[in-house]
């Protein structure tokens, strides 16, 4: 397929691009093409339930395990094309016509948002090749400045994808990690663990407290374990809606911390 670059330059691809389908007499739809830096198998970090409904469909869906993806993976329809213009000039995207699109098809959508990241893709790779780096004078065992963020920004659109009972069963996993890697003194392991954190507790609702979480989690002491089990204990309750258990957790949690807890209407 071609792809019609309206904002940048088809042979300097950014990396990132707003892509709209269709047209204003027929209908406009969206979707945002990212080619992440650092080669990675997505469909591992999806969750199974949601693994196993995508079937054969995850790979067309989150690429061949080399980081380029649409999201959302079927476009959305949008009212107007000058808002999402507007959008990619301000955040630096590129701004891209992907051509015609079949209204009610998703499976069709679907199958052409996935063409539009390949020819994306390959318009990208062809950039880079171009353009190889110049040999590093000495391979260093640390990661460059930056790399922790683009982990946090796919986390991000990964844990935005689930629902708050799956967050919350990730959440309640990484702090488990989180304590093995203190216990072990697994120090990259723990660092890798806390921007995990940081990205799900974004994702979060702010009533669940995902920053006391990731606080108590990274706390070495057994107050700091004791802490991390109230607080995730809390989230189910609440998710549940047993607010007198909520309560009384809470209680618990601020007999073990000299910081008020977080404020506002947890029924929220």
């Amino acid at each position: 397929m071609a792809l019609t670059f309206e904002i940048g330059d088809e042979s300097r691809p950014r990396g990132h691009a707003l892509v709209y389908f269709g047209n204003p007499r027929t209908g406009l739809l969206a979707t945002y093409v990212v080619l992440l830096p650092v080669k990675m198998d997505m469909s591992k970090y999806l969750p199974p339930m949601l693994a196993a409904q995508l079937g054969g469909l995850a790979s067309e869906v989150l690429g061949e395990g080399g980081g380029s993806f649409a999201a959302p993976p079927i476009p959305e329809g949008v009212e107007s094309v000058e808002p999402l213009r507007r959008l990619a000039e301000l955040r630096g995207d590129d701004f891209i016509w992907g051509g015609d699109m079949v209204l009610g098809d998703l499976q069709s959508a679907m199958h052409q948002a996935a063409e539009a990241v390949h020819e994306y893709e390959a318009l990208y790779q062809r950039y880079i090749d171009a353009n190889p780096a110049p040999e590093a004078p000495s391979p260093e065992r640390s990661l460059p400045d930056g790399a922790g963020d683009v982990d946090s920004s796919v986390q991000s659109v990964i844990y935005g994808l689930m629902s708050d009972r799956d967050r919350l069963a990730e959440l309640s996993k990484l702090v488990g990690t989180m304590r093995f890697a203190l216990e072990s003194q697994d120090n990259a392991l723990a660092e890798e663990t806390n921007v995990s954190l940081q990205a799900l507790g974004q994702a979060l609702p702010e009533r669940f407290w995902a920053e006391g979480v990731r606080r108590a989690a990274g706390d070495s002491s057994g107050a700091g374990a004791r802490l991390a089990q109230l607080y995730v204990e809390r989230c189910y309750k609440l998710l549940d809606e047993d607010f007198a258990a909520v309560q009384a957790l809470e209680e618990q949690i601020a007999s073990l911390t000299d910081e008020a807890p977080p404020q506002g209407d947890i029924r929220g």
